[in-house]
């Protein structure tokens, strides 16, 4: 019985200790992941029904949005804020961005707080009321309070409008080129 309890002791000390090769912590390889260069653009918004946002984007100067499909994202109704990201394929660098608050019919008034562009590690903020200079709504669909950043949808011929937000182009543009330089 001795004899038995020494040779498993024997043996649990080889398993468990024979076979360290511990390096010391300074001698690891550092792996950094690779840096992601697409453009992302967020938004903070408040969204109180479900509902479908889109990004639309140019990437000639123009603000003909009919060139490139947009970005659509499921958005999930929240009495809270939430932040709605938008990645822009690799290597795209938009010039003018135009942003589509969903297709629900019953939706309720958005709020919008702030459109976040990144691009390489370097971001840009634009916040209520600074939205008002780079962003301007869709007047035939809906109303935008920059003080607030309630998106109001228009009744027209007894339908509510999809709201939508324009690119200031002489202001957007500039501020998208600062930030990917």
């Amino acid at each position: 019985m001795k004899t038995r309890f020494i040779m498993c002791s024997i043996l649990f000390l080889v398993v468990f200790s024979g076979c360290k090769n511990d390096k010391p912590l300074e001698t690891l390889p550092v792996v950094t992941p690779p840096v992601v260069e697409t453009f992302n653009v967020t938004l903070d918004v408040l969204v109180k029904k479900d509902d479908n946002f889109s990004l639309y984007y140019t990437t000639d100067g123009s603000i003909d949005f009919t060139k490139i499909e947009p970005i659509w994202i499921d958005v999930k109704g929240s009495e809270l804020n939430q932040k709605i990201t938008y990645n822009l394929p690799e290597n795209i660098i938009p010039t003018q961005l135009r942003l589509d608050f969903g297709l629900n019919k019953d939706q309720e008034d958005i709020i919008l707080n702030s459109v976040t562009m990144e691009y390489k590690g370097k971001s840009r903020i634009i916040a209520i009321p600074e939205l008002v200079d780079f962003f301007r709504a869709d007047e035939s669909k809906c109303t935008f309070d920059f003080k607030t950043g309630i998106i109001v949808s228009k009744i027209v011929k007894g339908e509510k409008s999809h709201p939508s937000l324009y690119p200031h182009e002489a202001n957007l543009k500039p501020e998208i080129e600062k930030l990917i330089q």
